[in-house]
């Protein structure tokens, strides 16, 4: 650069010193620009955590959602029997809802607060009356999950998918909350054993 005119030469300093500064922010991003799905950070705790949005129920089905980070010990479940619906929250805000059946007339969902007791992948259903073994598939009416929160002698409550879908919104069922297959399967992501579960009118 030596036999450049002095203008031409700081010129061409000033754009390798800008094309530097660009490169050492790109490498360094120290505002969070580059977030996945180029959305927006979220503070937690005090400490910047890159967590992507989620969209919330919009009619019959949850919107498209993005997986998120390994749940916090803050994450909770609470059924509304009346709305039939389920919230998910995490650091004070829902973060999913869900369209869920409930307990019909003599066989309602118990309210109070409970804890998940039990996770499972591809469940088997004994038939209550005839203690026939249901195995895992497309007529096991207890779906492709199962989230315990109640055992007792009258039997176990919990969440699960359904072989009849057409009757999500209803209460129907003997005490258990039903959802769409892919509804629990997203849930089952959010939650672990000893997540608290609050069923309320």
């Amino acid at each position: 650069m030596q036999g450049l005119h002095p203008l031409a030469r700081s010129f061409a300093l000033l754009c390798i010193g800008s094309a530097l500064g660009l490169a050492l922010i790109e490498w360094r991003d120290p505002f969070g620009w580059k977030v996945a799905d180029a959305r927006p950070t979220q503070a937690v705790s005090n400490v910047s955590t890159r967590v992507p949005w989620v969209s919330i129920m919009s009619g019959r089905r949850p919107l498209a959602a993005n997986r998120l980070p390994a749940l916090p010990s803050d994450t909770h479940i609470v059924l509304q029997l009346s709305e039939r619906k389920i919230d998910v929250y995490r650091q004070g805000e829902v973060i999913k809802q869900y369209l869920v059946a409930v307990g019909q007339a003599e066989w309602e969902t118990p309210e109070g607060t409970f804890t998940v007791i039990q996770a499972q992948e591809y469940p088997t259903w004994q038939h209550p009356i005839t203690g026939e073994i249901i195995p895992a598939g497309k007529n096991n009416p207890l779906g492709s999950r199962w989230i315990g929160f109640l055992s007792s002698s009258d039997g176990e409550i919990g969440f699960h998918g359904t072989n009849e879908e057409r009757l999500i919104g209803e209460a129907v069922s003997h005490g258990c909350v039903r959802m769409l297959n892919e509804d629990i399967e997203d849930l089952y992501t959010y939650v672990e054993v000893g997540t608290t579960v609050i069923v309320k009118r």
